[in-house]
């Protein structure tokens, strides 16, 4: 099985910042040496244990996953306020299995994104690559693909301070069952994971590469046709060092998208891309935009026929 050497690079990278470990662009080389790290696994978890959203089989059904090493498992799922408030659980803390699996997780996007794209450069890799394996886009995938929130062993306060929605933790346990899948299986079987979760992420960038960049395709949009985007912050909440915002997006007064995310600028990522299909639907389809909304090509006194936009608020 070809081994895995880390190298830390010193290129920051804005994308990883909540962890120490994270402020350091990761170097991945794949060779034929044996990892030094595979040998260091978590041990003596209890292997039956359930886990907060039910057993550990049911977990793996979710995953996709049959792990030979459950002790694994536990621990790739244990934030740090669940080993404080529990210190006779065997199960470490995910942070180390979240900072093998998150160079394993780049350099198999990037070697996709390599076979996939052969005319894109370098630096439109590059940024690509930054896009999905962001914090947004593995909380997004963590959710929506994998329903990771219930499953996290968080300790008290964490659970009561929403733990279980907060991006910041659900990007870390996606990354650290990255690390886990590969301890236990190898390279090949975390690769396949990672495809097949990140797999809608891959097929959206090549249908539509504006897709990771969805506040400049709005914008480029909405101004031509419509006017400008009007984000505007609806709330944000938890400890200074993990806020949670969320953003919503208006045209002309009519809703048409809402993001949550760590930072503002990712809210707002967040509620454009949840816009974007609804604009381009009007344009392809010529469907009377909402109300207030002047339609490409309509005269100085024409105006939509007033469809109104599914979720809004008015």
């Amino acid at each position: 099985m070809p081994g895995l050497a880390v190298f830390l690079s010193p290129t920051r990278c804005q994308t990883y910042r909540r962890h120490r470990t994270r402020g350091w662009g990761a170097c991945v080389w794949i060779g034929s040496g044996l990892s030094t790290v595979a040998s260091e696994r978590p041990t003596d978890a209890p292997a039956g244990a359930d886990l907060p959203a039910g057993d550990v089989a049911a977990f793996e059904a979710v995953l996709g996953v049959s792990f030979h090493d459950h002790a694994l498992l536990h621990a790739a799922l244990t934030h740090p306020s669940f080993a404080n408030e529990h210190p006779e659980d065997p199960a470490p803390t995910n942070e180390r299995l979240e900072f093998l699996g998150d160079a394993i997780l780049g350099a198999v996007v990037a070697e996709e994104l390599y076979a996939r794209f052969p005319q894109v450069q370098e630096g439109r890799l590059t940024e690509w690559r930054s896009a999905l394996v962001c914090g947004p886009t593995l909380s997004r995938v963590a959710v929506e693909i994998l329903n990771l929130g219930p499953w996290l062993r968080l300790g008290r306060g964490e659970e009561q301070t929403g733990g279980r929605e907060r991006e910041g933790n659900l990007e870390r346990a996606y990354e650290a069952i990255v690390g886990a899948v590969y301890l236990d299986q190898g390279l090949a079987a975390a690769a396949e994971f990672v495809h097949r979760t990140l797999g809608d992420e891959f097929e959206a960038l090549a249908r539509d590469p504006g897709v990771l960049n969805p506040k400049g395709t709005l914008q480029q949009i909405a101004q031509e046709h419509f006017g400008r985007p009007d984000y505007r912050l609806v709330s944000q909440s938890g400890p200074e060092h993990d806020r949670e915002f969320t953003v919503e997006v208006y045209l002309q007064g009519q809703f048409l998208g809402r993001g949550q995310a760590g930072t503002k600028q990712e809210a707002e990522k967040n509620a454009a891309r949840q816009a974007l299909p609804k604009v381009r639907a009007w344009l392809r389809d010529q469907v009377d935009a909402p109300a207030g909304i002047e339609q490409p090509g309509a005269g100085e006194h024409g105006t939509a026929g007033g469809t109104a936009v599914p979720g809004s608020g008015s």
